[in-house]
């Protein structure tokens, strides 16, 4: 899948984290302490990546490009497993080196999973 594709998902998708991020802490900011900030801002950044693709089968960004992921080798639906690897994948501090080496990224070689235009 093209590059443009991907940088598209990755700027809307970091918009609607961002601001899904900050819905969850006006709504929760009498409860939360302020050494909870950082695991409360990694659970909503891995509640949306993994939400969005297991039950929608899509993020915002991927709506918005028209793409989705499927499964390598047959195009179905990712299986669960696969959204969870997916996921871990993405917050790994070395991330996005992946896509200097290849076009997909390391979430894709690992949870063989492909983009595709939907």
């Amino acid at each position: 899948m093209h590059f443009k594709y991907r940088i598209a998902n990755f700027i809307v998708d970091t918009i609607v984290f961002f601001v899904f991020s900050l819905i969850t802490l006006l709504i929760f900011r009498e409860v939360i302490e302020e050494n909870m900030l950082k695991n409360i801002l990694i659970a909503c950044y891995f509640l949306y990546y993994f939400a969005t693709e297991f039950f929608v089968g899509k993020t915002i960004g991927k709506i918005l490009t028209k793409t989705k992921v499927v499964q390598k080798d047959s195009l179905e639906r990712p299986k669960f497993h696969q959204i969870i690897i997916r996921t871990l994948l993405r917050g790994l501090p070395f991330y996005f080196i992946t896509y200097f080496i290849s076009e997909k990224g390391l979430h894709d070689h690992l949870s063989q999973t492909i983009l595709i235009k939907s």
